[in-house]
């Protein structure tokens, strides 16, 4: 089904010394379809130099699909500390003043473990890792749902707005 073009180059290549990878890569176009998408689903054996697996995307902690829910529940805990934490701002005037960037901390926490399990339980070809990836996600957004309507962080941006607010009519804009 190749083109006669492409056959050409292949018998050009076939030729010319190639290395490994390309004579693997030439030899798969020169074969028929199937040969050609198991090449790419079966990729050759390749020798590990680390001795412990490296985890998903490189992470040590995501070394099996079991791992994902290891992750969601830390997060998950630290997330709820760091929401205590937050809603008590208002019995410190410096608490206070850290609660944009504890709420951009939290966001952050939160959003970087469910936007790696939205990829993961999207593009994942493991089952098992797409299934754990799914639950990591629900029990994270279930939760960030719980932020949106707590009404202590509500309370707390709305105490920060109105010390904003008093002290730049009485000490003006830029002194706090």
């Amino acid at each position: 089904m190749l083109s006669r073009n492409v056959r050409l180059h292949l018998q050009r290549v076939q030729k010319v010394r190639l290395s490994p990878k390309r004579r693997t890569l030439a030899f798969a176009l020169n074969t028929k379809s199937n040969d050609f998408q198991s090449s790419f689903d079966r990729p050759p054996h390749r020798v590990s130099w680390s001795r412990s697996p490296t985890g998903l995307f490189g992470q040590p902690s995501l070394v099996s699909p079991s791992s994902f829910q290891n992750l969601a529940l830390a997060t998950l805990i630290r997330a709820k500390l760091l929401t205590e934490r937050i809603v008590r701002a208002r019995e410190s005037r410096d608490e206070l003043f850290k609660v944009v960037k504890n709420l951009d901390r939290l966001s952050d926490m939160l959003c970087s473990v469910i936007d790696l399990a939205e990829l993961v339980r999207n593009a994942h070809p493991d089952l098992e890792w797409v299934e754990s990836a799914n639950e990591a996600y629900e029990q994270l957004c279930e939760y960030m749902n719980v932020l949106n309507t707590n009404v202590g962080l509500y309370e707390v941006c709305l105490s920060l707005a109105f010390t904003f607010l008093v002290n730049s009519i009485t000490c003006g804009p830029c002194r706090l």
